[in-house]
Formats: C-alpha cells, structure tokens, sequence
C-alpha cells in the first residue's frame, strides 16, 4: 500500500514522481547532448545523467512537509511553498558545476521568474511564515516521509538533516552563481538553468496531465492551463516516436 502522501489532490506523491521518471526517460535523450554543452560539466555520463534524474525524484520534495500535506487535504487552505525545499536538497547532494543549474531549476518551476520572488531571495523566511519549520530551523515531515524513503537510510538521514538554514545556504550560493560573474557568464549560467528548467518541466508537466485542474471548462476556454498542458503532452509525445541524433 502507497503512504499517503500525495502530489496533488487524487494522485499520490510516489504516483506522480513515477510518471515524471518514465517521461525523463523519453525527454532526456534529446536533450542529453546540448545539455553537456552548454552545462562544459567534465564528469563521465552515469554522473551525469543521475544529476538529472535526482532533480526529477527530488523537485517535489517539498510536498512532503506536513503543512504541506495538511492544507492539500484541507481544501480552502494556500499551500506552502515546495520547490525551494526539493531545491536546497539538491544543493547539497549534487556535485559543483551540476547543483547550480539543476537546484536552480527546482527553485523556479513554479514561478518562471528567474531571480525574482522569495524562493530565491528569502526562502528561509518564507519557509518560517509559512510554517513548515520548527521553533529549532528544522524542516517538519509529514510521519509518512519516513516510510517512503525506509528503503534508503541514506538518503533519508540526509533529507532529515535539512533546516532554514539549509535553504538560505542555497538561495545565498544561487544568487553569487547568477550575479557573481561577468556579463557573458552570466549570459551562460542563464542558458544552463533555463535548459535544466525546459527538461524539468516537460516532465513533470506532462506527467500530471490527468489532473482535473488541468481539464478544459468550456469550449470558451481558450486560454486555460490545459491548453499548456496539452500542448507539452503532444510536444514529449511526439518525442516517443523520433530517435535522438547520434
């Protein structure tokens, strides 16, 4: 039996985590190429691609807080801010020249507005507003976390340890990463996120497209976020039937 945690309302967390993985596994060879370019990362391709793939298994770690899953189910309730959680995770977890994109990702994929908002610049903060810390900077899992990492200690130890300060470490590193650097680099780094960004979200997106509030309302909903939906649905679809090159 699935823990009961979930991802969105009807659909369990484990659920959409899997989806997003079997979508990576069609997305990322298009992509695998350019993104060693334009990320000049020197690590051997199984690094590579596990950098890739944590980002996907860790992008919604957030959504495992308890205030979290407590106000998913109390329906009238705001929902906490996630990413920056799943983001600082990646921080400290993934090697240098790969955390910076990759956390950066994370970060945004739910705002698209690069350095703008809290998620960079006060995630600490917000996390603390928003209740999802304790009095002590500790991040408060829901009790069923336990059970869906019991498999990998290690990796639950390390989810465990994470606190405010874990997030306002990430938010301070992202920041010196994108601004601390000349023009052209900077240039450069945005190309590296906004591409970890585009796989990320062509995944996770087209993993949830069965979700309700994703339906069309009305023949006069024209702009609706299925239309998104549907279109990035088509767009990885189509990727199933098109060999990447080389």
């Amino acid at each position: 039996m699935l823990p009961q945690l979930y991802s969105a309302p009807n659909e369990h967390y484990e659920v959409h985590i899997s989806r997003c993985l079997e979508k990576f596994d069609l997305v990322f060879p298009h992509f695998e190429k350019s993104a060693k370019r334009i990320l000049s990362v020197v690590s051997d391709d199984d690094t590579f691609k596990s950098a890739f793939v944590q980002m996907i298994r860790f992008h919604d770690l957030g959504k495992l807080t308890k205030q979290w899953q407590n106000n998913l189910s109390s329906k009238n309730k705001k929902l906490p801010s996630h990413a920056t959680v799943g983001a600082a995770f990646l921080y400290e977890i993934l090697p240098t020249g790969l955390k910076e994109p990759l956390s950066f990702a994370v970060a945004i994929h739910h705002t698209d507005r690069g350095l703008l908002g809290d998620n960079i610049e006060k995630p600490d903060v917000q996390a603390i507003l928003e209740n999802i810390t304790d009095s002590a900077g500790h991040i408060i899992w829901h009790e069923e976390m336990c059970e869906l990492f019991a498999e990998n200690s290690a990796e639950k130890k390390k989810i465990e340890q994470l606190t405010v300060y874990s997030l306002k470490n990430m938010a301070r590193g992202l920041r010196i990463w994108a601004r601390g650097c000349n023009l052209l680099e900077q240039h450069r780094r945005r190309l590296q996120a906004a591409l970890s960004h585009h796989i990320l979200k062509l995944c996770d997106v087209s993993a949830a497209n069965e979700r309700k509030e994703y339906e069309k309302q009305s023949d006069q909903d024209y702009f609706g976020g299925w239309l998104m939906v549907e279109n990035i649905r088509d767009y990885v679809e189509k990727l199933r039937n098109k060999l990447p090159e080389g």
